[in-house]
């Protein structure tokens, strides 16, 4: 068995720019601490490297307009040097110089096979480890939930016509007790990031993720499953508490998500 699988190659639903879906784990399993062994999926554009992506706002394909991905603009040219964009504010936790990047370069090398359906059985299953689970196509992760143990996943197409159809499979990613409020309306449930002049998790709709520092990392995604949702109306529909999480991230992610923060604040 490979320990990663091609499991889509095709256009973006939200561009039909190119991209790829790669699932790893099969073999060796992941060793991310905080969601512990689960099959990861990294949903990539297909010919270009994903810090290239991020720099020229190409990752939009597989994105949408999340607002973690920060805003591209022009560099100042220099002696010798032209103008060429770069990406500033980035508050997305994701280190793209470390697995997206990884798993681009080993698709390059022709390290994974395709997916032949099999494998997942017995399995849980991370949808978008990085990217975003609704520009695939949703019969994609029909066929590899198909015999899976469990998932999770996240989508900021909640309030799009296109990202309906994954509230089945995925949590409404908001950024805001607002946003949540909304979100909650439509029936989905959420996965909130609280930004540090935000009000904390709400009690009566929201548990503190099990797997953050703040809950003392009591359980990791393996175990809890509760990202998995809202399930099927009359089909075994979830009705758990939508999940909270403090924003987290690396020290320049960090720094980024204080300063947004501040222009919030200072905007109200």
């Amino acid at each position: 068995m490979a320990n990663g699988y091609i499991i889509y190659e095709g256009p973006s639903l939200l561009d039909a720019e190119p991209i790829v879906v790669i699932a790893t784990g099969f073999d060796s399993g992941s060793s991310n601490r905080k969601t512990g062994d689960m099959i990861q999926t990294y949903i990539l554009r297909a010919h270009l490297p994903p810090t290239d992506a991020a720099q020229t706002g190409a990752d939009y394909s597989i994105c949408g307009n999340c607002p973690h991905r920060g805003k591209v603009v022009t560099d100042k040219p220099g002696r010798g040097r032209k103008p060429k964009p770069k990406n500033v504010g980035r508050t997305c936790y994701v280190n793209l110089g470390q697995g997206p990047l990884a798993v681009y370069r080993a698709y390059w090398r022709g390290a994974y096979p395709r997916w032949d359906g099999t494998g997942v059985s017995g399995r849980m299953v991370r949808l978008g480890t990085y990217g975003d689970p609704a520009v695939v196509p949703i019969s994609v992760w029909d066929a590899l939930l198909l015999d899976a143990d469990g998932h999770t996943g996240y989508t900021h197409q909640w309030h799009t016509t296109i990202g309906q159809a994954y509230r089945k499979y995925c949590m409404a990613s908001v950024d805001s007790p607002a946003e949540a409020e909304i979100a909650r309306a439509k029936g989905w449930r959420t996965f909130r990031v609280g930004m540090p002049s935000h009000p904390g998790r709400e009690a009566k709709v929201e548990a503190l993720c099990p797997a953050s520092a703040e809950a003392g990392k009591k359980l990791t995604c393996a175990q809890c499953m509760a990202c998995n949702g809202a399930g099927v109306p009359g089909e075994g529909e979830t009705r758990r508490a939508s999940i909270f999480i403090p924003a987290h991230g690396g020290f320049a992610v960090m720094a980024n998500i204080r300063k947004r923060d501040e222009r919030e604040r200072a905007a109200v």
